[in-house]
């Protein structure tokens, strides 16, 4: 078995202006578990466990969803968490973009008859910068969030939607590509 997701990257000029933000953050101190910025994507659809075979008929079903769909335009703008701020599980940048929604709620209905079913939760494009393990020092964290709460990170347009391996380590989690499917050129 297998851990499965399927994702869009952003830029390299995007990434690294969330990864400066990043930088200062972490010099806040919090009991946060930051995701590697090579690991920042956008989550689609968390497939899970699969096994190898699962692979190529996933990857057949996301190039017939993809194939006349147009480039995705992104735009990153803004932190937040999960589920608020007084809280936080999870610490994200914001996406936008028309289409995403779309894309994803079409992912979701091609994936059903492969025994896939529909994500319970809205979706709600971000990207997961770290995890916050505990309150401790997150009010520091919090004085950065804030500073940079509605911050414009960068656009990027995204032609791809990949499916990736996710292996869980204790030094976080590592990704590797299985295959790709292209969205139609514009």
């Amino acid at each position: 078995m297998i851990r499965t997701f399927i994702a869009v990257n952003l830029a390299a000029p995007v990434i690294e202006e969330i990864a400066k933000v990043c930088s200062t953050l972490q010099e806040a101190k919090g009991d946060i578990r930051w995701t590697r910025l090579e690991g920042l994507h956008l989550t689609l659809k968390f497939l899970g466990d699969i096994e190898r075979n699962q692979v190529e008929p996933i990857l057949a079903t996301l190039r017939e969803t993809t194939h006349a769909r147009l480039p995705l335009h992104i735009l990153a703008q803004g932190l937040g968490a999960f589920p608020h701020l007084r809280r936080p599980r999870v610490l994200w940048a914001g996406l936008s973009g028309e289409g995403l929604q779309e894309m994803s709620e079409a992912i979701e209905t091609a994936l059903m008859p492969l025994d896939f079913p529909p994500e319970e939760r809205e979706f709600t494009p971000h990207l997961t910068l770290g995890r916050v393990r505990s309150l401790r020092g997150w009010e520091h964290v919090l004085a950065g969030v804030k500073e940079y709460e509605h911050t414009r990170f960068g656009e990027s347009i995204v032609d791809q939607v990949t499916l990736y391996q996710s292996e869980l380590r204790p030094d976080g989690a590592v990704y590797s590509v299985l295959g790709s499917a292209a969205l139609r050129p514009a």
